[in-house]
């Protein structure tokens, strides 16, 4: 049980990051409603840039410690492979929207599970916030969903989604963060 204990107290030790997160998740997505064309033209080219300076560190990361390292040459060719990729999406904004929509939908589905699990997590600790949790990570499902299902509909609207999925993600990390303090506090009486 001490172990448990050690481990929840390293856990719990950063909560206000996730609450700055959430805080954040707020603002951006508040910004977006405020800008949607804007901000997809936006979001599609710092997607394509991020793949670009992924790429180009991933390079540099398997070059400088190809003695150290076995399978450096994978490293090389997935850097390389993303290089070329931020390089044609950027070169064609229109597949770098789609490409994003892709993006936008696994990230969302994958948020929205983690953010059940999480809730799922709390409820074992007793934690009386767990079920908004859980609402919060279903409506980021659902919203992924509709994402993946019909992109070049969601291309359309899709500042909308993301600036809600946001919204959505940036509530439910406040409400984890502030489970978090919470737990931490009971185990500090423990």
């Amino acid at each position: 049980m001490t172990n448990v204990l050690k481990n929840a107290e390293k856990i719990i030790k950063y909560w206000w990051v996730g609450l700055i997160l959430g805080i954040l998740f707020i603002l951006l997505g508040i910004w977006v409603f405020r800008t949607p064309i804007e901000s997809f033209v936006a979001l599609s080219v710092f997607f394509a840039v991020t793949y670009l300076i992924s790429g180009v560190g991933r390079i540099f990361f398997s070059v400088s410690n190809r003695k150290d390292l076995e399978g450096w040459g994978w490293l090389l060719a997935g850097g390389l492979l993303e290089t070329l990729l931020g390089l044609a999406l950027l070169a064609n904004p229109g597949v770098s929207m789609i490409v994003l929509a892709f993006f936008v939908g696994f990230w969302l589905m994958f948020n929205g599970i983690s953010t059940i699990s999480t809730s799922i997590d709390l409820k074992k600790y007793q934690k009386k916030g767990w079920v908004w949790i859980l609402l919060s990570g279903i409506l980021t499902t659902i919203l992924a969903f509709v994402v993946l299902v019909n992109p070049l509909y969601a291309v359309s609207f899709i500042s909308v989604f993301i600036g809600l999925s946001l919204i959505f993600s940036g509530i439910a990390q406040i409400m984890i963060s502030m489970e978090l303090r919470s737990l931490g506090k009971d185990i500090a009486q423990i």
